[in-house]
């Protein structure tokens, strides 16, 4: 009992909340649906304009009815302003009516589908297709067009809107409200015009879609018919087309020979002139749809030869599609250049004055003008006949893969690509990029030098390492010279190289004089240090004063092996296994220590200091046996055998100097071995007891300080 109750009590509150809710819905339609008041506009005013033109149009009119009254009540100068803002609405008003009458277009059905087709058929379809995406290309490009208009409709409407609010009472209140209200209606036209045409784009797109979906359904129920099997029809159509080429080949030669007669330099001669460049293009374009026709009659040919299986050649029928292909690209590539040259005469045509012209330059003028209009439809052919080959070789492919198998047709596919790659290739090869004096230089004549200057420096690289392997068997000496002997022949071989390649693409090197100038030029201007580090390199490797594995100590400090002399700077490591790349130059203009220029040895001293009251004749022994516990020492060379030498009276020590002569691998490491000596010394010294002094300083204070009673006192 108590549920039924509550039940029934939801039920009551829910009636009456919609009724309220509809009451006032009621109400607020009624008072949006009572005209605007320019003196004072409510929220939703615009809903009192919206609906159909039967509902609409008497609002309309009693609205701008109302205005007048208005307009009188206001000052005579915001009068003027008005009855021009009055006349606007009324227009604008007007375009509102009529769009609210205008309805969207409806969508068209694409053709029926067929059980067969025939190639006639089949090029209708694809016409068909072309003009379809045509046309959604068009309604695309007015529906952004729209829509940017819209955008900045909405844009004036927002700031309409925006200086109403901020307008005084009164007379600027009113005109305020008036642009406010005549932009909203700007802005309801852009929004409905935008609305039709997008509805417009979305039916033209779809139909493009069907139409294309149509084509391919087409493209599979594609029948030859008898008129099309007769191969003698079909080869009658092949010898006519061949015969409208050569005609129009032999229309081009005549265009071409016309074209390089050498006219006046007067007003009517460029006017001849620029006739006859542009009848050699229309000769051009006209060529241009005769093979076009001519391939299309071949694929024809070849299609029916494939349905009825009357093929023997698969090879010959890829060359040809190949030839298609090539035919369409060149073509692809010039049609640019015809369009633009023909609309820019079509343009000069029509912006000359002819007023004051003699008769002769007026025919001329027609004449060009003439020209111009007939070859801008006969570039439009040509895409119209490109798109029927394309679809022609698509109907070829299709019978092709129907009649060898489906890995037949994907290798006959793989085939045809790799084919037209490399011509495609071949043609960027053989393009010219410059030339070099009366020869033109291609890709692949740069691909050749490279070629060339890679086999040399592939032969440069084999030798050099048989060299190496030479030099690893022989003494330590000869490997400089076996070094040297593989640097000059790696430029031997790059230089001659060089000439070969060169020489490949056509450089004429028999006036050398010539050469040596420019090459004096660019050395005097450009070249200049790296010339000098190269013969600088040069002179290295003749004299021998630097090679190979030598330990060196430049001016600057800089000390290490050498690692390797190159063509523009020597490479030297450093005891710190550091690289240092040095240009060749600075080792023939700047002085240069070799530590191992003519002997692998050299003699070291390792200065130290005793106590005072040494026994020398123990401290020779000591230091002598330190000297033979280094391994660096030369032992049992005559005139190289350890010494030591007193050779200062110091003012703490009586200093000595160790003189040791050391092998290559201390001469190598100069400070590595002097440490290994004081290491050894400092050893023996301690094991004999004998004293390294501390430095001392004696202090001698002077007499005659004050007494304490001279000094200061504190205060």
């Amino acid at each position: 009992m108590t549920l039924a109750r509550l039940t029934r009590g939801l039920l009551m509150v829910l009636g009456a909340s919609i009724a309220l809710a509809s009451h006032a819905q009621e109400t607020e339609k009624a008072e949006a649906l009572q005209a605007p008041n320019p003196a004072s506009l409510r929220a939703g005013w615009w809903s009192y304009f919206e609906g159909g033109r039967a509902e609409v149009e008497p609002r309309v009119t009693g609205f701008l009815q109302n205005l007048g009254p208005q307009i009188a009540e206001l000052d005579p100068s915001s009068q003027v302003l008005a009855e021009s803002d009055l006349k606007a609405l009324r227009d604008n008003f007007t375009v509102y009516l009529d769009l609210l009458d205008t309805q969207a277009p409806e969508a068209r059905d694409p053709p029926e589908a067929q059980e067969r087709y025939t190639i006639e058929e089949l090029l209708e379809l694809g016409n068909l297709v072309r003009d379809a995406r045509t046309s959604a290309a068009e309604a695309q490009v007015e529906a952004d067009r729209a829509r940017r208009i819209h955008t900045e409709v909405s844009r004036r409407r927002d700031a309409a809107f925006d200086a109403y609010v901020s307008a005084p009472a009164g007379d600027p209140r009113w005109l305020a409200a008036v642009t406010l209200i005549k932009s909203r209606i700007s802005q309801a036209i852009s929004s409905r015009r935008l609305e039709l045409l997008t509805a417009r784009l979305q039916n033209a797109v779809t139909y493009a879609d069907q139409s294309a979906a149509q084509l391919q359904v087409a493209l599979e129920r594609l029948e030859p018919t008898e008129e099309a099997a007769n191969t003698g029809k079909l080869m009658e159509r092949i010898a006519a087309s061949e015969a409208a080429v050569e005609a129009a080949r032999e229309n081009l030669r005549t265009a071409e020979l016309e074209a390089s007669t050498l006219e006046l330099d007067t007003p009517q001669g460029r006017s001849q002139r620029r006739l006859q460049q542009q009848a050699l293009i229309k000769a051009r374009v006209e060529l241009a749809l005769a093979e076009l026709a001519l391939s299309q009659a071949q694929a024809f040919r070849w299609w029916n030869q494939l349905e009825l299986q009357t093929v023997d050649d698969l090879s010959v029928m890829e060359e040809q599609e190949l030839a298609w292909s090539e035919l369409v690209r060149d073509i692809e590539a010039e049609k640019p250049d015809w369009q633009r040259e023909s609309e820019d005469e079509l343009l000069a045509v029509q912006s000359t004055e002819r007023t004051g012209l003699e008769k002769d330059a007026v025919k001329l003028l027609d004449q060009r003008l003439e020209t111009a209009r007939d070859t801008l439809p006969l570039i439009v052919d040509v895409d119209d006949s490109i798109a029927d080959l394309d679809l022609l070789g698509t109907a070829v492919d299709r019978a092709m893969a129907r009649n060898s198998g489906q890995i037949g047709s994907w290798f006959s596919s793989l085939s045809l690509q790799v084919k037209t790659l490399f011509r495609r290739a071949s043609d960027v090869i053989e393009y010219p990029l410059f030339s070099v004096g009366e020869a033109p230089v291609t890709g692949g004549d740069i691909l050749r030098v490279l070629i060339i200057l890679g086999i040399a420096v592939a032969l440069s690289r084999g030798i050099r390492h048989a060299i190496s392997r030479v030099a690893e068997r022989g003494h330590q000496g000869s490997q400089a010279s076996f070094y040297t002997i593989g640097r000059l022949t790696h430029y031997t071989i790059i230089i001659v190289a060089i000439f070969i390649a060169l020489s490949s693409i056509g450089l004429d090197f028999s006036n050398l004089a010539l050469v040596a100038g420019a090459l004096s030029v660019g050395i005097g201007f450009g070249l200049q240090s790296i010339v000098s580090n190269f013969v600088s390199g040069l002179i290295i490797l003749f004299e021998h004063t630097l090679r190979v594995g030598d330990y060196i100590e430049l001016d600057t400090g800089i000390t290490g092996t050498v690692k390797a002399i190159n063509v523009r700077s020597t490479l030297i490591n450093t005891n710190d296994n550091i690289d240092i790349v040095v240009p060749n130059s600075e080792f023939v203009t700047s002085r240069l220590t070799n530590w191992t220029l003519g002997e692998r040895i050299l003699r070291m001293r390792i200065p130290f200091g005793v106590a005072y009251g040494t026994d020398k004749e123990l401290l020779k022994k000591a230091a002598l046996e330190a000297a033979a516990d280094v391994p660096y020492t030369l032992t049992h060379m005559k005139d190289r055998e350890p010494d030591l030498w007193l050779v200062e009276y110091g003012d703490n020590s009586l200093n000595f100097l160790l003189l040791v002569w050391v092998n290559r691998q201390g001469a190598r490491r100069p400070t590595r071995t002097r440490a290994a000596y004081l290491w050894a010394l400092e050893t023996k010294l301690s094991e004999y007891g004998i004293e390294i002094p501390f430095p001392q300083r004696d202090l001698h204070l002077r007499s005659g300080f004050p007494s304490g009673a001279d000094l200061p006192q504190k205060v």
